[in-house]
């Protein structure tokens, strides 16, 4: 065996195993793995922000997307006309939505599939937190303080100038009396109003507040999550207890029927959602595989060090913008995939090389025999 054939077999080896590696990689059996294969996480860019049930579907928002399930987080639609506009809240009017993020105010009338951005109270542009029941919406903006419509978001009066500059993410509005708000407030926990939004009182609860949810079929059920971590109530938020968490979470929901409790996780720029039916004592991530025994680790009560996935370049409102400009991860999300392609193109061209040297070698072998042949025959 000469030299040429032992370095082509090598060769011939290696591509084997590039091969094998490549075809693990990109095996829909291996989705998940590196990220964005995984139809259950959703692009939502370097910060979460909100995630809200309305019906049987799940919206969820952040700083550079959007996405919306009907299968309670098992696979997720993008949508598209939320791509970085940093949607914050969310609200759902009787005839459509209004979600507030840093370019202003967006409005949906084909059940939140797409929005557009609408003009309102002269020039607020910042919009950090928004509920909404029935034609009664609230909305809060650092700019100016508390607003209120009766009329589902078409005129807009001042409520209260002194507060809701630290309010964020999606406010809660009483379907039986629209008079009483719950909203985040990152100064104060979840608080809470009786009169429209004239006075508030902290409920003493998720201080550095960042979601609030209630069970929809029964509102005296609250959940919220701040800095300090999850907190529940079963009495309107008149006494509260410790809501164990997946760790890193920073959003929660309760699901149209109020049956499950939703949260998400931020993971590098996607959002994973996890699931629970007894109050956070469990929890299971969501997936594509519907006997899947994956379980969260719970978070440590003060959620010490939660970064959300942030990375250390941050734009201006100290959020990550690590996402290409088509919304996808950046391939440091997915090493090994991008990484093996180039070396299985590489090997591919380096196997015809060697192919090509290996015909030469035969044809170089055959002409010397077919010299040694006639000279013999000369003889």
């Amino acid at each position: 065996m000469n030299k040429r054939t032992v370095v082509s077999g090598s060769i011939l080896g290696v591509g084997a195993i590039i091969a094998t590696l490549f075809f693990l990689s990109s095996n829909p059996d291996n989705a998940g793995q590196d990220g964005d294969s995984d139809k259950s996480q959703v692009f939502v860019g370097g910060d979460l922000h909100a995630l809200n049930a309305f019906g049987d579907r799940l919206y969820i928002s952040g700083h550079a997307g959007a996405g919306i399930s009907s299968d309670g987080g098992v696979s997720w639609q993008a949508i598209s006309t939320l791509k970085n506009t940093d949607a914050m809240g969310w609200s759902k009017t009787s005839n459509k939505f209004l979600v507030g993020g840093h370019p202003g105010l967006f409005q949906s009338t084909d059940d939140g599939s797409t929005f557009k951005k609408i003009n309102f109270y002269g020039d607020v542009s910042d919009v950090h937190s928004i509920g909404a029941s029935g034609d009664t919406v609230y909305l809060a903006s650092p700019q100016i303080g508390l607003l209120a419509s009766t009329d589902g978001g078409v005129k807009w009066l001042l409520r209260n100038a002194q507060v809701g500059q630290n309010f964020m993410g999606s406010m809660l509005v009483d379907p039986t009396n629209p008079l009483r708000v719950i909203a985040p407030d990152m100064q104060n926990g979840l608080v809470t109003s009786r009169d429209g939004g004239v006075s508030w009182k902290s409920l003493g609860a998720a201080m550095g507040a960042m979601s609030v949810t209630w069970n929809p079929m029964n509102i005296e059920e609250i959940a919220g999550i701040g800095m300090n971590g999850g907190a529940i109530s079963n009495d309107g938020g008149s006494t509260w207890k410790e809501l164990p968490l997946p760790a890193g979470s920073s959003v929660v929901a309760y699901s149209g029927d109020g049956q499950k409790l939703y949260s998400a996780v931020l993971i590098g720029v996607n959002a994973k959602i996890f699931v629970t039916k007894d109050a956070g004592e469990n929890w299971k991530a969501v997936s594509a595989s519907s006997s899947s025994s994956e379980r969260a680790s719970t978070m440590d009560p003060d959620m010490s060090g939660m970064d959300h996935g942030e990375t250390a370049t941050e734009d201006d409102h100290g959020e990550t913008a690590t996402e290409d400009d088509h919304g996808d991860a950046p391939l440091t999300q997915r090493p090994l995939k991008a990484t093996l392609s180039v070396f299985g193109f590489g090997t591919l061209l380096v196997l015809f090389g060697a192919t090509a040297l290996r015909r030469k070698d035969r044809r170089l072998a055959a002409a010397k025999k077919a010299a040694r042949v006639g000279i013999g025959a000369k003889k």
